[in-house]
């Protein structure tokens, strides 16, 4: 194996968490919006019906791991000061107070840049980065059949994950992904019953130089839910959920179709006025063409159990539980269990405090660049901002962001190379003082 090829299994404890981040709700340090909250009477008005939202933000803080190193191999700990700065732009039929008309859209666009202070030779090499984003939605809100549309992009950059500071001069990891929506909804009469079909397509790509290329891929995923309010604001819902996904190079390093398959059942909606739950149980199977797939009682389960409190018209209470499994870019899949917690308060009509956290096992299947050894990680995930709001446009505030990866597995030595096996695990610590205005 290749050095190139082994650092490749140790980058995924990184990519992992940030797609499964994602999953249930936002978790860890909530950075600077990339566009309009729709929760606050702001926007320029361009013409009658039509808003445009603007934003600017800027972050200056510290990160303590800038390449995810193990604090046991000397000289893997390299930490930065680094500077944030985003802005976006968005245009909108949405009124100021948050309703939007029977035919709705949302057109807007974001850049966010990144630069590293430190004078380290290996940090210098990836001190800045140019990350964009996009977004377009369209939808209708009356009557018995309604449609939407959505499209939005993401470009992500971010140092490779290495171990030795030898290895240091590789191309930064350069991702880019779109995802589509297309959805028709149906409720007739009242509304008792809600039938929704919808259509998601996602293109997962790594830029030639990142070196994963290999997992670039591309996702059809069709979705049929249909619920049923046996109470006012309380449904149960069957959901089936059928995926193809592809890889998109022929030099794909083992990564295989597959076809996921989700069929769940399970009720949602608000049980008290202050008690919001989501209970859902169901069937899961990869269905890979080959090599590890999905398997077994536990291994085919599927849970989310997720309650949401309002102790307070200012406060939110968010607890969750999440089983299932996930596409991987070193292996065919790995399964994740993952608990996770987040409380949002507001204080005196100024503070705004959101505290939230996630611990995750990932035991992964079919890896694919080293058959030797079988792989489990427990991931941690935790955030805390604080914002006070001089107005309700102007924020100035403090954030701090802990990620951490325990896992069993080792990087087996480059071939030829005497070096030992080295282990994935990592500790990383970010501050950031913030300043922003969001109108």
């Amino acid at each position: 194996m290749n050095r190139r090829l082994a650092l490749t299994i140790a980058v995924l404890a990184l990519l992992s968490a940030r797609r499964a981040a994602a999953q249930e709700m936002s978790i860890g340090y909530q950075g600077l919006p990339y566009k309009a909250t729709g929760e606050s009477p702001t926007g320029i008005n361009l013409g009658e019906g039509v808003l445009m939202h603007v934003g600017l933000g800027a972050e200056a803080g510290y990160d303590s791991n800038v390449f995810y190193g193990s604090s046991s191999i000397p000289g893997a700990v390299i930490g930065s000061g680094i500077l944030r700065f985003s802005g976006y732009g968005e245009v909108t039929n949405a009124s100021r107070n948050g309703t939007v008309p029977g035919l709705s859209y949302d057109v807007r666009a974001g850049l966010t840049y990144r630069r590293y202070l430190s004078d380290n030779v290996y940090v210098k090499n990836y001190d800045n980065a140019w990350m964009p984003s996009a977004g377009l939605s369209l939808g209708t809100s009356a009557g018995t059949w309604t449609f939407a549309l959505s499209d939005s992009f993401l470009r992500q950059e971010d140092p490779p994950y290495q171990t030795t500071g030898l290895a240091r001069i590789v191309s930064p990891i350069s991702r880019d992904n779109n995802l589509a929506t297309l959805q028709a909804q149906w409720m007739p009469g009242g509304g008792r019953i809600t039938g929704t079909l919808r259509y998601t397509n996602s293109i997962d790509l790594f830029e030639a130089n990142s070196g994963y290329s290999y997992a670039n891929s591309l996702t059809h995923t069709f979705t049929l839910d249909v619920s049923w309010k046996w109470l006012p604001k309380t449904a149960l819902f069957v959901q089936a959920n059928q995926g193809y996904v592809s890889y998109l190079n022929t030099n794909s390093e083992g990564k295989v179709p597959s076809y996921p398959l989700r069929i769940i059942a399970g009720l949602r909606g608000l049980i008290t006025p202050k008690l919001q739950a989501v209970v859902s149980l169901g069937y899961v199977n990869a269905f890979y063409s080959s090599g590890a797939t999905t398997g077994g009682f536990w291994g085919s389960t599927y849970v989310d159990v997720q309650g949401i409190i309002n102790p307070t018209m200012l406060s939110r209470l968010t607890v969750g539980y999440h089983q299932d499994f996930q596409n991987s870019i070193i292996s065919n899949f790995y399964y994740q269990y993952s608990v996770y917690a987040s409380w949002v308060q507001q204080i005196a009509g100024r503070l705004s405090l959101d505290l939230s956290g996630r611990y995750s096992h990932n035991s992964y299947r079919g890896l694919l660049f080293d058959t030797t050894q079988s792989r489990s990680d427990n991931s941690f995930l935790a955030g805390a901002t604080l914002d006070y709001f001089i107005r309700n446009w102007i924020y100035a505030g403090v954030g701090y962001s802990f990620t951490a990866n325990v896992s069993d597995y080792h990087l087996p030595n480059a071939m030829g190379m005497p070096d030992p096996a080295k282990p994935v695990d990592y500790l990383k610590n970010q501050v950031f003082a913030r300043l922003g205005v969001t109108y």
